[in-house]
């Protein structure tokens, strides 16, 4: 199992494609690869108006709420309401989607696959042994966290990640709350 801290405080923000706000890119593959480039993207953004989200032909889109409340509508149809409880929410990256936070800001996780080539299941976790084989994985900490490997151990800020490779060997052990983002080839 290969391991990759990825500190929050690392991020720089990143224009929407829309011009219309800010994310800040946790993860990527291909590393350094273009918003034409990159097979899956997992990044964090606050939302503070609303707006259409950018258009991504050819890519799925999950999104986890992690602070807030959000009226997501689709293609015109009524709007669902997400929370920091809801489940991750899939749409497609090429729909017409419009994102308006409800009661304040929003900051939200989201994961970016190309569909042809990429799925991902992502989910909240939290106090657990991850059992879970894969080509790889990402795990974004909601609050400080910690995770162990053996005889390595990562203490984590809200909102850091660690990037897992499954390379075989043991499973980390973590504890604390996670959304975990595992990312398949097609």
């Amino acid at each position: 199992m290969s391991v990759r801290l990825l500190h929050a405080k690392d991020r720089l923000p990143t224009p929407w494609r829309n011009g219309r706000g800010t994310t800040r890119e946790i993860a990527a593959w291909p590393p350094g690869a273009t918003w034409e480039q990159f097979d899956w993207r997992v990044s964090m953004a606050d939302v503070h108006e609303a707006g259409p989200f950018s258009n991504f032909p050819g890519v799925d889109r999950v999104l986890t709420i992690v602070q807030g409340t959000l009226a997501l509508a689709i293609d015109g149809r009524p709007a669902v309401t997400l929370t920091a409880e809801t489940p991750a929410f899939c749409f497609a990256g090429d729909a017409a989607c419009i994102g308006e936070p409800l009661g304040g800001p929003v900051r939200d996780l989201n994961v970016m696959l190309r569909r042809a080539r990429f799925s991902a299941d992502v989910s909240r976790v939290s106090d657990t042994n991850l059992v879970v084989p894969g080509a790889t994985y990402l795990l974004v900490a909601l609050s400080p966290a910690r995770a162990v490997l053996g005889a390595s151990e990562w203490r984590m800020d809200a909102h850091d990640a660690l990037l897992l490779r499954d390379e075989g060997g043991p499973a980390p052990w973590i504890v604390g709350p996670f959304v975990m983002i595992n990312v398949e080839p097609r």
